[in-house]
């Protein structure tokens, strides 16, 4: 008889206990483990764990096969799991995996281009009013953050042609916008909670079914949105890099760089955007090596969103340098020296879209408030900022004489976070606000920017409160 996934929720084990490897006590609110050491105590729930249920449903084609899935004994709590089982060679339940795990994927390179259209019109999913609720709102909130550097609207556009005949990408659809729904607008919805979980649940096998597949067909992008229910609600911390790991196999095993086209293209720059928040949160270097993105900037390129990704280049460059294991030599001045040149370059080749104008009165703490015409243009500029930013300060001060220029810098980062701009940018700017916080001067200014990050995460449900309580611990210690 086959298995299948079903979803099963683990009362309370805390998470920050499997992160330290350590046995829970499973006391509420707070487990003993995390009162001892005065550690913030999160339930482990944001992933859903599950258990194999050898009756419940039908043999899938996919699951009768004579080739079986590597998990027909052991179901997955997350991408991770999946991935982890592909892989050959064998990891601890809580190990961190090494940097070049994806030289492990035992998957056989594609055979066949995974699709971009659906192969007939006939539904392969059960459509409910609820459902459709989901869906409609995915439109509205998720697609668009994941479309926020893409002038073709992949999210919006191509995936949803998708998702009445791929169960994989309806159900993953379903988890992360039921999830989204549970953690938005300054409330814990509990009644999306296991909507989320159920959904999750359903994803995880099909996905499981579409890596059997020659071409892994929407392995990648399921992959994808995955990540986002993973990561939405949840601490960007050393524990959390497995979750990347899928993707990045993917992306290795497919060959997917900055010059694919369609879905793919779309998907690699999200992933590239979940790298670089992965990063910056924990002031590592990326797991991907920009070197090998294979990045091509034509002369005389106006789209916003290309000359934006372009820029995210520059940033992935500058984030490997600085965190690398020569970031704090001096042999490294010419390189930083070398990126600040680069920048100037790519800006010099703008167009006017990328300029801000600023309006209204300064407020009382000298911010301004600024309008750009294209959002993606916005992005890029945001990102501008921050690189100059990370160039002059991380992980030390590089030179006195770049401190008022750390300041205009900050402050311009600031002019664009309170103005009127799209969820999409708010929610991918969270993490690199941080950066424009940490070096701020003044109280009044770094608290301004701890209510923004604030907002992010009480009206989106986007996690921002761990770099609001690390900004807070450096004020309180002199930093």
């Amino acid at each position: 008889m086959s298995s299948i996934i079903t979803p099963h929720i683990d009362n309370y084990a805390s998470y920050t206990c499997k992160a330290r490897h350590s046995r829970c006590d499973e006391k509420k609110p707070v487990c003993g483990n995390c009162e001892r050491l005065n550690l913030e105590c999160k339930p482990s729930e944001f992933i859903a764990p599950s258990t194999w249920n050898k009756s419940a449903e039908p043999t899938t084609q996919a699951q009768s096969s004579n080739d079986p899935s590597p998990l027909s004994s052991e179901a997955p709590g997350s991408t991770w799991d999946i991935f982890k089982a592909f892989a050959s060679v064998d990891f601890a339940s809580d190990e961190t995996p090494p940097d070049n795990v994806f030289l492990y994927l035992n998957l056989d390179p594609p055979t066949l281009p995974a699709p971009t259209s659906p192969p007939s019109t006939a539904l392969a999913v059960s459509l409910t009013p609820e459902t459709a609720f989901l869906l409609q709102t995915y439109l509205r909130t998720v697609a668009t953050w994941m479309d926020l550097m893409d002038h073709a609207s992949t999210y919006q556009l191509s995936i949803p042609r998708l998702t009445l005949t791929s169960p994989l990408l309806f159900h993953c659809i379903c988890a992360v916008t039921a999830k989204h729904l549970a953690l938005a607008n300054s409330r814990h919805n509990s009644s999306w909670d296991p909507v989320a979980r159920e959904h999750y649940g359903q994803s995880l096998r099909l996905l499981i079914d579409e890596l059997n597949t020659p071409s892994h067909g929407h392995a990648l992008t399921a992959t994808i949105i995955l990540s986002g229910y993973e990561i939405i609600a949840s601490i960007f911390s050393e524990h959390h890099r497995r979750h990347f790991l899928g993707l990045t196999m993917l992306i290795k095993n497919h060959n997917i760089t900055a010059q694919s086209t369609g879905i793919d293209r779309a998907n690699f720059w999200i992933y590239v955007r979940h790298e670089i928040g992965f990063a910056l949160a924990n002031e590592k270097p990326l797991m991907l090596n920009p070197e090998e993105w294979a990045v091509r900037l034509e002369y005389g390129e106006t789209r916003e969103d290309v000359l934006g990704n372009h820029v995210l280049w520059i940033l992935a460059r500058v984030i490997n340098l600085v965190y690398g294991e020569e970031g704090t030599t001096v042999a490294v001045k010419r390189h930083r020296e070398a990126f600040l040149r680069e920048l100037e370059e790519w800006r010099a080749g703008l167009s006017d879209t990328f300029v801000g104008i600023p309006y209204g009165e300064a407020d009382e703490e000298g911010f301004r408030k600024v309008y750009f015409t294209v959002t993606a243009a916005v992005a890029g500029a945001f990102w501008y900022h921050i690189i100059h930013i990370l160039l002059y300060t991380e992980p030390t001060l590089q030179d006195v004489s770049y401190i008022p220029l750390i300041q205009d810098q900050a402050i311009a980062i600031v002019n664009i976070s309170i103005s009127e701009f799209p969820d999409s940018l708010r929610v991918n700017a969270s993490h690199g606000l941080y950066y424009a916080a940490k070096h701020i001067d003044g109280i009044a200014r770094k608290a301004r920017l701890w209510n923004i990050l604030n907002d992010v995460e009480s009206q989106l449900g986007y996690h921002t409160r761990t770099q609001v309580k690390r900004l807070q611990q450096l004020v309180e210690q002199g930093a």
